[in-house]
């Protein structure tokens, strides 16, 4: 693949040192990391990593809604763990996931909201 043009962002420079010390460790280059993290984000079409906050106590979250999330996760898991929730491999889920996709955006545009 040819490495054709250039990207420049600003961030600030302890986080840079310190993200650059690990991909040292791991013995990439910092160029080398940022292809993989837009790979993943090209082939997977989302952040390829869930996003969290380390203190849920430094958002104004609804104590409710973290209740029903929590509740909501336990129970997927019990789910999933008693085999009442089915089990794909990688490419399945991808494959049926993408299905869905274009069949959701089928309905919204034959409905008249806007499309990409």
């Amino acid at each position: 693949m040819a490495h054709d043009t250039t990207v420049q962002f600003r961030i600030d420079s302890t986080v840079k040192e310190e993200a650059f010390a690990v991909f040292q460790k791991m013995g990439i280059s910092p160029s080398e990391a940022v292809r993989v993290f837009l790979k993943q984000v090209q082939l997977t079409q989302t952040l390829p990593f869930p996003v969290a906050v380390a203190n849920e106590k430094d958002l104004d979250v609804d104590d409710d809604y973290t209740q029903w999330l929590r509740e909501r996760l336990a129970t997927a898991v019990k789910q999933l763990d008693s085999g009442k929730m089915n089990r794909y491999d990688l490419p399945l889920a991808r494959t049926l996931l993408r299905e869905r996709l274009v069949a959701r955006r089928s309905v919204l545009l034959a409905n008249g909201a806007p499309g990409h």
